[in-house]
């Protein structure tokens, strides 16, 4: 057996661990934040530190990178920094939508409080409030550091995408290598959904934005070897060894050597480990490829913006009403069956040029998201949950964006 084979069956086999076994669908959430000064002044590395370190409980554990503190973890979440010292928080996953964002909103306010004794303040917006992506300096993490360089040669956005964007991610369950096929494809194809209702970019580049879906657009010219759809999604044979074969032989950027990372440019991970990859070094490479919907141990559902509480419920309950029912997931594939890649990636940039007015798979966009909520309305079994969906509603019946409907996202 080569060494790419022997590879590619430890991975399937981190996926197989990853199956659950069958019943309520359980969900993740990560979403990220930007923090400025209250006068709109960026946040240092030095200044997010002690925030952190002050929320910090005795009974959490620290997080350190590189030998430098990045933040916590609690029982309930963790706490750590992306690239341009924005904040996430990434929630323990957990079946019920009131218990999840119950968690975020207490998280919220604990950050707000604390930010507020040091002049600072948290947004909900999806790109940087007040400046411009080249003047927000990184981290030092070699990591970023090294994605940084790399990302100058392989589109025109990366650096935007990593100092000027925030996004809302979802992870869900799956149950079988076929469930999870499904899923993928169900949660690429909507997508452009997701993208159109999250839009939250009220500033671009420092200046007031009135463009559509900011941060979709800016991911499409990032780096083709690791985002936008995943390759080979469409075809009859597509699986867990397949998303293996992706992730191993495209250039990995960073390795993991240790609990250190070092750059390796464009190297894969088939040419830089050996035959037994540690589960370490499995979930490392899983973690630098950033498709529209990735794998891991969990399906990571990454397309919408960062939003303000009511929004990120309404999609919490969205998610976990379309992917927990297999009747409306069926009923997504066969709404598309046919769809391409291709198709996919149309759709999105439809949504990017033309909002509300966009055609999507040969459709007006508006009536496709209609279909879509009621899809999640009819079987949402209580009045609670189907209350969380009406902020998107609304969204759809007006025909605005987040960004154009709160005028205050703090």
């Amino acid at each position: 057996m080569s060494k790419l084979d022997e590879q590619k069956k430890l991975l399937v086999e981190y996926f197989q661990q990853g199956c659950k076994p069958e019943g309520k669908l359980t969900l993740g959430l990560e979403v990220e934040h930007f923090v400025t000064h209250a006068g709109g002044e960026p946040v240092t590395f030095a200044e997010i530190q002690n925030v952190m370190r002050q929320m910090q409980q005795p009974q959490d554990i620290p997080i350190h990178i590189d030998g430098l503190y990045m933040g916590y973890q609690t029982a309930a979440y963790g706490v750590s920094l992306e690239p341009a010292c924005q904040v996430e928080v990434s929630i323990v996953p957990r079946s019920s939508v009131a218990e999840i964002l119950d968690i975020y909103n207490r998280f919220y306010l604990e950050l707000s409080m604390t930010l507020a004794t040091h002049g600072l303040r948290a947004w909900t917006v999806s790109y940087h409030p007040t400046r411009r992506a080249g003047e927000l300096p990184l981290i030092p993490k070699q990591r970023y550091e090294a994605m940084d360089r790399y990302f100058k040669n392989t589109g025109a956005c990366g650096m935007q995408m990593m100092r000027g964007t925030t996004s809302t991610q979802l992870s869900i369950d799956y149950f079988s290598e076929r469930d999870f096929v499904q899923k993928m494809r169900a949660a690429c194809l909507l997508t452009p959904f997701f993208a159109l209702l999250s839009d939250n970019a009220p500033v671009y580049q420092g200046n007031r934005n009135n463009a559509y879906s900011v941060r979709t657009r800016i991911w499409q010219d990032v780096d083709t070897d690791r985002c936008g759809v995943p390759p080979h999604l469409m075809d009859p044979d597509f699986g867990f060894d397949s998303y293996a074969q992706t992730v191993l032989t495209r250039p990995l950027i960073v390795a993991l050597r240790g609990n250190r990372t070092k750059a390796v440019g464009r190297k894969s991970a088939q040419e830089l480990y050996g035959h037994h990859m540690h589960q370490k070094e499995i979930e490392h490479v899983l973690s630098m490829f950033f498709f529209d919907v990735r794998l891991k141990s969990y399906i990571e559902i990454r397309g919408a913006d960062c939003m303000p509480p009511r929004y990120i419920a309404a999609y919490a309950q969205l998610i976990k009403t379309i992917f927990g029912s297999q009747a409306a997931l069926q009923n997504v594939l066969r709404h598309y069956a046919g769809a391409t890649t291709g198709d996919i990636a149309n759709a999105k940039m439809a949504v990017c040029k033309d909002g509300y007015n966009a055609w999507v798979y040969g459709r007006p966009i508006g009536k496709e998201l209609a279909w879509l909520l009621l899809q999640a309305r009819s079987r949402t079994p209580s009045q609670e949950e189907r209350a969380l969906l009406e902020p998107f509603a609304r969204l759809t019946v007006t025909k605005k964006t987040i960004r154009e409907e709160d005028t205050d996202n703090e």
